[in-house]
């Protein structure tokens, strides 16, 4: 195939994967956002790979963009509860010591388990949903009570079983680079951004409403 064409396939794909998207999932998803926001819970998230770097991403937005105005030229006011968002992934040197003391399937919940509580959700990122780091996170969340969200693709894997809600990518792909092992892992990754956005956009909504 020529480059036009696997653009064409990616795309064609992509959208695929878009119509048939589990939108009643990602719904529970925000009930359980919304409850640790107005429970003045923390959002806690892991990843492995790029997908820890989209979690700087996922920082930004839900601390920052919900709690300024629409034209982006004040803050709102300190009246409005802002939400605290920890990315497990945000420090190299907390990681690298934890892996180095306690191995790397530990690493997550070391640095979940001395914080998380029944107030906060716990969202995790893995395409084959059996990543062990993310696998003893999630258990560590369960056990102390906190809500869970697992986002994965083909069976779900582990975290199908662990999470509150595990919102599974569909579809399979024929892209250079996301088959096989990888089967669709670069719409995977796609989507996760498009699950910050939405999110991001619903907070601001249901903050907008209340301020």
């Amino acid at each position: 195939m020529s480059s036009a064409e696997l653009i064409r396939l990616y795309l064609a794909e992509q959208q695929k994967v878009m119509e048939n998207f589990p939108v009643e999932q990602l719904d529970q998803v925000a009930a359980m956002l919304f409850e640790t926001y107005d429970s003045g819970g923390t959002v806690y998230a892991m990843a492995n790979g790029g997908n820890a770097g989209t979690l700087d991403h996922f920082l930004c937005d839900f601390t920052h963009h919900p709690f300024v105005s629409e034209d982006k030229s004040r803050p709102l006011p300190d009246s409005v509860r802002r939400l605290r968002f920890v990315s497990l992934c945000g420090s190299p040197s907390e990681l690298t010591g934890l892996v180095n003391d306690l191995g790397a399937d530990e690493m997550f919940a070391a640095a979940l388990a001395p914080f998380v509580g029944g107030r906060d959700l716990v969202m995790a990122f893995s395409g084959s949903g059996n990543s062990p780091n993310v696998v003893r996170a999630l258990t560590v969340a369960r056990d102390a009570g906190a809500r869970t969200f697992a986002m994965t693709k083909g069976n779900g894997g582990r975290c199908r079983e662990l999470a509150d809600v595990c919102l599974v990518v569909p579809g399979t792909s024929a892209f250079p680079g996301q088959t096989g092992a990888n089967d669709n892992n670069f719409h995977f990754e796609d989507m996760a951004l498009s699950v910050n956005h939405i999110l991001v956009g619903l907070l601001k909504a249901r903050v907008g409403a209340a301020a």
